[in-house]
């Protein structure tokens, strides 16, 4: 039997919301990806600055490049003024008073490009050149920058 009375509607249920990441994950996963390779390249960058300079800042580096920018010869065939390149190859190992050094520094001209290629060894803190040479782009001779050594004294004029 029916007293005319009916249930009061139910409420209706709130709608679930979707969380953060469901509604945004279609632009933070690339975005965090990107942040991880930006951060990366950054880290490696900041290491390639930081032996670049160091090496940039060496005796070795400043000299090579203070002697082929001031060579009439190098300044003949490369044209001037000559400035060192970004990208240099090679390797110094400093420690103390003693070290080497074997670098190659690209060098730029007006007319053309070439490199200073040095080889070097600190004893007693003082830095000896082996080799300080410089590669002309085209040339197959390369001027050496190195002063003469003096004649060794012949054994039949003592």
């Amino acid at each position: 039997m029916s007293y005319g009375y009916a249930p009061a509607p139910m409420p209706p249920m709130p709608l679930q919301r979707p969380s953060w990441f469901s509604r945004n994950w279609k632009w933070f996963i690339p975005t965090a990806i990107g942040g991880v390779i930006l951060l990366f390249a950054l880290f490696i960058g900041g290491i390639f600055a930081v032996v670049s300079s160091a090496i940039k800042s060496s005796e070795p580096y400043q000299y090579a490049v203070a002697r082929a920018s001031t060579d009439a010869r190098v300044t003949a065939q490369l044209g001037g003024p000559i400035t060192p390149g970004w990208f240099l190859n090679g390797s110094m190992n400093v420690s103390g008073s003693s070290g080497n050094a074997d670098l190659s520094i690209p060098l730029n001209g007006k007319l053309r490009h070439g490199t200073v290629y040095v080889v070097a060894k600190k004893s007693a803190g003082i830095w000896h050149y082996r080799i300080l040479q410089v590669a002309i782009e085209g040339e197959a001779e390369r001027i050496n920058l190195l002063p003469s050594p003096p004649p060794e004294p012949d054994e039949d004029n003592k």
